[in-house]
């Protein structure tokens, strides 16, 4: 009955010892994957603020307006969706 006990007891604490082990490594697992996903978002903000100021632009027809572009006379120039 003693050893019966004593082996019960052993199952508990390496049960409770496994627990704790998996628990820690899911919680260093989660922590990490945080960071990583922070940094990824950290880059697409970048990357959308760096284009902020870039606008396109289409030079069409001969005309009398100069282009941004290259300085040749045209008739429209089309920036964003504005018509100038």
């Amino acid at each position: 009955m003693v050893k019966v006990m004593k082996n019960l007891l052993l199952i508990k604490v390496i049960l409770i010892l496994f627990v704790g082990v998996l628990g820690i490594f899911v919680g260093q697992q989660v922590q990490g994957t945080s960071t990583t996903v922070n940094d990824v978002l950290l880059e697409n903000v970048e990357a959308l603020a760096d284009t902020e100021n870039s606008v396109p632009i289409n030079c069409r027809g001969d005309g009398e307006i100069t282009c941004p572009i290259d300085n040749r006379k045209c008739a429209f120039v089309f920036k964003g969706y504005s018509l100038r």
